[in-house]
């Protein structure tokens, strides 16, 4: 690695030689391991099944390293000769706390070896959500299980200098855990469109390839370590606008359903899916938007693509994927 002086001012810009993406085979780490390569430098891509990394990166230029990053010397040897390690990993929620394993274990070996760290993380570390837009000055305390699970995470990374990264819900190519992509897989299938909270709450969205070119901005930023950066979307979404745009892409008139508190607390019988959400639900059917002053004030105004845009780009996909059972 080596840290150039930009226009002569006290800024630094940090060159990496080798990056590693933990979590790499989820959409953000397929995204950036793109990116970086792209950019011609070397990318090694870990994941715990040998199989799922072959599936995910066929391409032969990436380093790819299977790896339990919840064991400590697996961990080390995946981010050894690496300069720059992205933590990409999103755990289901009943293993949420197992977050906070893989935190050390990335710290620890940051320690020893000295490379940055730039973690991809959520808003919920902010939940209970108490003021809007969400900006780094949120209070972070209390929240239900999964809040303070990813919070002690990040923290731990913090500790050891790296630089946090807080997206809204994402969605887009890939994003196959997305609440949005769940309700575009839904529609582009033919189905109801499921909807937690009511057709009119608005809440933020970021599609994950602008998200992610925002990552690699801020990693190459110095003053962008051992700090927390809220990144926006594109403003928020309700339920209305969503099936209107998702409608005029298919061509078609899509059906909804919401479901409010009692109802997914019902729904959660039936489902374990549903049950592990549920200390979530009163976030999910509460506005939500975020401030994103402090990260323009580092790498100036990002660009977001519009949800018409993102939302048709992600339903092509969507219908691109093979079918079960096809």
């Amino acid at each position: 690695m080596t840290t150039v002086i930009v226009d002569n001012a006290l800024e630094m810009t940090l060159r990496f030689a080798k990056v590693a993406i933990l979590g790499a085979t989820g959409a953000t780490g397929k995204f950036l391991a793109r990116n970086w390569s792209t950019r011609g430098v070397a990318v090694r891509v870990v994941s715990r099944s040998e199989e799922h990394l072959e599936r995910a990166f066929p391409e032969p230029e990436l380093d790819k390293f299977p790896a339990d990053v919840l064991d400590a010397e697996a961990t080390r040897r995946a981010v050894d000769g690496c300069d720059l390690v992205f933590d990409c990993i999103g755990l289901p929620l009943p293993r949420i706390n197992d977050h906070s394993v893989a935190a050390r274990n990335i710290a620890a070996a940051a320690r020893s070896a000295g490379f940055h760290i730039v973690q991809v993380s959520s808003y919920w570390p902010y939940i209970p959500i108490v003021s809007l837009p969400v900006n780094e000055t949120h209070p972070r305390v209390d929240g239900p299980i999964p809040a303070r699970a990813r919070r002690e995470a990040e923290d731990i990374l913090l500790e050891a200098g790296a630089c946090v990264l807080n997206l809204p819900d994402f969605y887009g190519p890939d994003a196959s855990i997305s609440i949005l992509n769940r309700a575009l897989t839904e529609a582009a299938g033919g189905k109801t469109v499921n909807w937690i909270g009511s057709r009119d709450t608005g809440r933020e969205h970021i599609y994950v390839p602008d998200a992610m070119r925002t990552a690699v901005k801020l990693a190459v930023e110095e003053k962008a370590y051992g700090e927390r950066w809220v990144v926006p979307g594109a403003g928020p979404i309700a339920l209305d606008q969503l099936v209107e745009i998702a409608g005029t892409h298919l061509g078609r008139a899509i059906s909804t359903r919401t479901a409010g508190p009692v109802m997914l607390s019902l729904l959660g019988f039936i489902s374990s899916e549903l049950r592990a959400l549920k200390p979530l639900v009163p976030t999910y059917t509460s506005p939500i938007t975020f401030d994103g002053a402090k990260l323009r004030s580092l790498i100036g105004e990002e660009h977001s693509t519009p949800y018409e845009e993102g939302i048709g780009a992600t339903l092509d996909w969507i219908s691109s994927q093979p079918k079960p059972g096809g």
